[in-house]
């Protein structure tokens, strides 16, 4: 015999949402003040110490799988760190977005990216940590932290945010799963062609974490205050926390 589903009002509906929003902030804010530990304790190392073990480990296992076809493939990837490129992909995204009627996670997409970009030069100034000795490709700048590894987020950021207009759970799984794996790959080009050093593309992608979740955050915070505002202007009562 089925069970015969009870239908919800629309209170009880903004009950739900309101729970969901507060599940999803907590966790964001968990993920933010990890990945903003992770970067604080990177910089401080960096700052204290100039040669870290971590750094000589990374350029050795580097050296130890060096071959040509790796570099030419390294030297592709890494592109796809450049602002240039990462920029315009988080633009598209945020246009389709928009054009799909989810104009917050659009903004929380460009202000992420933008938090991250500020964010990332902002340290190199204040650190400048030279760049690593016989690059394989060109550097120039401030070598902590990683921009191109920061950048490189904005592929995980714009398939997180994508991911509520692809249709099946399949896809978006495979979307968030390539944007993990161009994140890291470009992390690990930047290593391997030793235009950064490891702790330095941990740090970039650390912080851009910690933006990109903090721009979602407040996002979430204004799209919920707004909503509340909406919701006592419809009932003719004043929102939870008014006065």
């Amino acid at each position: 015999m089925a069970r015969k589903r009870i239908p919800l009002d629309e209170r009880q509906i903004r009950e739900a949402i309101a729970v969901r929003r507060r599940s999803v902030s907590w966790l964001l804010a968990a993920v933010a003040l990890t990945a903003i530990a992770v970067f604080v304790a990177l910089t401080v190392a960096v700052t204290t110490n100039p040669s870290l073990a971590l750094d000589s480990s990374a350029f050795e296992i580097a050296d130890d799988l060096r071959a040509p076809w790796l570099d030419k493939a390294a030297q592709v990837i890494t592109k796809l760190g450049l602002i240039a490129v990462v920029g315009s992909a988080v633009l598209l995204a945020a246009w389709l977005l928009i054009r799909r009627r989810h104009r917050i996670r659009a903004a929380a997409l460009v202000a992420g990216a933008a938090l991250a970009w500020v964010s990332v030069w902002i340290t190199k100034t204040i650190v400048a940590r030279p760049r690593p000795p016989a690059p394989l490709v060109h550097t120039s700048g401030e070598s902590y932290p990683s921009a191109h590894a920061a950048n490189s987020v904005g592929w995980l950021a714009l398939a997180i945010a994508l991911t509520v207009v692809i249709p099946t759970r399949t896809a978006r799984i495979a979307a968030v799963t390539a944007g993990a794996l161009l994140a890291v790959l470009v992390g690990l080009s930047r290593i391997y062609l030793r235009a950064h050093y490891a702790s330095d593309v941990f740090a970039g992608e650390a912080l851009a974490v910690a933006m990109y979740a903090i721009a979602a955050i407040a996002a979430l915070a204004w799209h919920s205050h707004r909503g509340s505002v909406i919701a006592g202007h419809t009932t003719g009562s004043p929102p939870t926390g008014a006065t």
